[in-house]
């Protein structure tokens, strides 16, 4: 949950910078959040409090013609980890009844990671239980079909995983 409150102070900060800027063209959010992992860190020992990073690919949506999928791994205090598959630019769409995710990892494994909807609804925040943060770290890249829109199409989103560490 405190995921999402940092992505979305996030998007907030950076449309604030757009709108105090001088005219200079300041990064988007798809390019302030990058195709790299990211760290945020707090507390003591200055270990990662969430690490995030963008998808490789956008699609074009009726809301955004960049849409871009963002995945969120958040240490807990048991040592477990958290992940969150976001969806920026366009409406996150999941059967409320089985809300879940197909993944698919680079050793050709497919992966059906089933949570609940994001507090902000905007994505889905998968439980330890379900593995997905094991599959990630395992892995070098990662697709991941979201359903957008209306007519629930799916798309496949990509990202390249290798190097995530949350050691601090």
């Amino acid at each position: 949950m405190r995921a999402f409150v940092t992505l979305t102070t996030l998007g907030a900060a950076l449309g604030l910078m757009a709108a105090c800027s001088s005219g200079d063209k300041e990064p988007t959010q798809r390019e302030q959040i990058g195709q790299t992992w990211k760290y945020e860190s707090g507390g003591e020992g200055g270990k990662a409090k969430v690490a995030y990073i963008g998808s490789i690919n956008t699609v074009q949506t009726m809301t955004a013609p960049d849409t871009f999928s963002v995945l969120l791994v958040q240490p807990m205090s048991n040592g477990e980890k958290n992940v969150t598959v976001k969806l920026v630019g366009a409406p996150f769409r999941c059967d409320l009844s089985d809300c879940a995710v197909t993944a698919t990892t680079d050793d050709g494994k497919e992966h059906r990671w089933k949570g609940r909807m994001a507090d902000t609804n905007d994505g889905i925040e998968i439980m330890p239980s379900q593995n997905a943060y094991e599959a990630i770290a395992k892995s070098r890249t990662v697709k991941v079909d979201l359903a957008v829109g209306k007519d629930d199409q799916t798309f496949p989103f990509r990202f390249n995983v290798e190097g995530l560490d949350l050691k601090g």
